[in-house]
């Protein structure tokens, strides 16, 4: 891959990593651990990374030790590479074991420096929410996840912050990560599990200096807009969504992958996905006919 033009922030964007704390594997079939480093070491030669982002479900099962394990594996790789580090929790997270580990998601600053922090741990109700500078643009984390629940909500005290936050405009722009894509979902069970509120971020976002939102969720690389702002959704690590199936149904293929985005010191953005070429790709990682997908959005979805 070329090197980023000067003046470009070039982003590694992971999401759905779903570590576990035993190594259990995700649905019976993936080792997300090693799916994850294999990516990792695919990626190495990438040049210029500036900003290692990973949208959400970085854990699996909340446990501190999957999140020692992110910290240590990607964190490493963004050290190495000279890259900010910087995570937000999902629907599979727990605030609790994510503030333990990797504090408000904000790991790394410029130059793949360790971040110093005073808050440890915060109450598990509370958002998790941060901000960094990294190349002059200023990236907010911003935490959709429900506790208990697989949907996605901005609640009024994280819409008000992002709000605030955005009021006074950064260098060169800013960069919005977050779990649940404000944007359609692409089967019945990413239905029930979506963004509840879009319109709201899209009227915070709306005139501001946001230059890309950063989201993940839907386990496959979608791209669109909310409130006049780009948005991109990386592939999974964990698997792949299979989006040209019954809509009903919920079927994912083995598969892991990321993006490569680069944003240019004049706000022009580019997206490259990037598969990790494996042996058992796209055999069926999971599947959920239509009775057993209900069941789940009738669970984790809005009562």
């Amino acid at each position: 891959m070329q090197p980023p033009a000067p003046g470009t922030l070039r982003i590694l964007h992971l999401s759905d990593t779903h570590l576990t704390g035993d190594g259990a594997l995700h649905q019976g079939t993936v080792d997300t651990t090693a799916a994850l480093r294999a990516l990792l070491e695919h990626l190495d030669t990438v040049p210029g990374v500036g900003l290692v982002v990973i949208s959400g479900d970085v854990s699996e099962d909340g446990s501190p030790r999957s999140y020692e394990t992110v910290r240590q594996t990607v964190g490493s790789w963004a050290e190495r590479h000279g890259a900010a580090f910087v995570t937000v929790p999902g629907n599979h997270d727990q605030r609790a074991g994510f503030r333990q580990v990797l504090v408000d998601g904000h790991v790394l600053g410029e130059g793949g420096q360790p971040l110093m922090h005073t808050m440890e741990y915060h109450d598990p109700s509370v958002p998790v929410r941060g901000q960094s500078i990294v190349a002059g643009r200023r990236v907010v984390t911003v935490d959709t996840s429900v506790p208990g629940a697989g949907y996605g909500e901005l609640d009024a005290s994280v819409l008000e912050h992002l709000r605030t936050v955005l009021a006074e405009p950064s260098d060169h722009g800013s960069v919005v990560v977050l779990h649940h894509p404000p944007l359609p979902a692409p089967t019945a069970l990413h239905d029930a599990l979506k963004l509840r509120n879009p319109q709201d971020l899209a009227d915070v976002l709306r005139g501001t200096d946001v230059r890309v939102v950063l989201g993940g969720h839907y386990h496959h690389h979608f791209a669109g807009s909310v409130g006049g702002v780009p948005v991109l959704v990386a592939p999974g690590v964990a698997n792949d969504n299979d989006v040209a199936g019954p809509y009903e149904q919920e079927t994912a293929l083995i598969g892991t992958g990321a993006l490569v985005v680069d944003l240019a010191a004049d706000g022009s953005l580019w997206s490259t996905p990037v598969r990790l070429p494996r042996a058992d790709a796209d055999q069926q990682a999971l599947h959920l006919d239509a009775d057993a997908a209900t069941r789940i959005a009738e669970a984790f979805g809005p009562s």
